[in-house]
């Protein structure tokens, strides 16, 4: 299967009730019709498929005998999801085409917000999309591992030999290793969709786990090409701590540079769970003095970050619904720092 159905059809398995892939080639992959709702006796009866034909994936139901091509069904789930699929498939067919006609972009407000990887000199070009990985390769089994949603992956790349993919982008970058290793990348990029840095994850317990490199001197911001700061927002420290969020960023590094964001006043900065940290509690200290809001959270709640609340079972909308609970600001969040904070 072509793999723009394939990335698509991965994001809706974590929509789709009871949605379990039956086969990898040919693709067939079965859930509870979002269409007809299955069966409503049966809470267990799943006769929605996706199904592999002619390179291209296709929707059927065996029970109200609805059958869509799969952009079709996108479109009757979630209209934004569909928006997202037709500008991947014309960003794919336009690849083949003369440069002369790339110049006419008609589909500019659908791509304000996306990444621009059709640029020929953008560094991702030397990596591979998740979304293209197998379901048994390592990297993908560790992002499974992590329980990063599917609508999230199309974000994070995959770096077969990384020392020799990073001093391809920056010369000099990193000393060359007797033996090159894999990592996941998370691209810095900005609203314009240019890549200016990028935070890497090593899989092997030998290597430095994270790995920040800047393309350009700015300020360490992971998805500004995702975020609406004119709404309110969320400020993590850890770049796929912040796939869990919405309208999220991450400052990688938790530099607390506050100057380098806009509309601070609209964030709110969660910090990881702490409290016997001391750079932690600084730089929350130092969030309050400068009138912003900050979560703190709450002290029976003893997951480390964002990520490890997720692997404990907790969902993304509870995890949403505690920060926004635990939110202060001024002298009340003073006050709750006070006696959150064990150093």
């Amino acid at each position: 299967m072509n793999h723009i159905d394939l990335k698509y059809s991965n994001i809706l398995s974590a929509r789709l009730d009871m949605f379990k892939v039956k086969q990898t080639n040919p693709y067939r992959a079965n859930f509870r019709c979002p269409i007809c709702g299955d069966s409503q006796k049966s809470k267990t009866k799943a006769r929605g498929w996706i199904l592999e034909k002619d390179n291209s994936a296709l929707f059927y139901c065996h029970n109200c005998g609805a059958s869509l091509q799969l952009r079709n069904l996108l479109k009757a789930i979630d209209t934004n999801l569909y928006n997202e699929y037709v500008v991947d498939s014309l960003l794919e067919k336009n690849s083949t085409k003369p440069e002369r006609v790339e110049k006419v972009k008609p589909l500019d407000k659908l791509t304000q917000r996306r990444p621009k990887f059709e640029k020929k000199r953008s560094p991702l070009k030397g990596l591979t999309k998740i979304s293209s990985l197998a379901y048994n390769h390592s990297c993908r089994k560790y992002i499974d591992s992590r329980k990063i949603p599917a609508n999230q992956h199309y974000r994070m790349y995959y770096a077969s030999k990384f020392t020799e993919w990073v001093n391809s982008v920056k010369p000099d970058a990193l000393p060359e290793a007797r033996q090159d290793h894999s990592r996941l990348v998370l691209p810095f990029i900005d609203k314009r969709g240019n890549v200016f840095g990028f935070n890497a994850r090593a899989f092997s317990k030998d290597q430095l786990r994270y790995i920040t490199i800047m393309l350009d001197d700015r300020p360490k911001i992971f998805g500004l090409d995702q975020v609406d700061m004119t709404k309110k927002y969320f400020v993590v420290e850890g770049p796929i701590d912040s796939l869990f969020i919405n309208n999220c960023v991450a400052m990688a590094g938790a530099e607390g540079n506050f100057d380098s964001l806009d509309n601070p006043e609209n964030a709110v900065f969660v910090f990881d769970n702490e409290p016997r940290n001391k750079d932690t509690v600084s730089r929350m200290s130092r969030c309050i003095k400068n009138g912003y809001r900050v979560c703190i959270w709450p002290e029976k709640l003893l997951y480390k970050d964002i990520n490890d609340m997720v692997l404990s079972g907790i969902s993304c909308d509870e995890i949403q619904n505690i920060i926004n609970s635990n939110t202060h600001k001024e002298l009340e969040a003073e006050l709750k720092l006070s006696y959150w904070r064990k150093c």
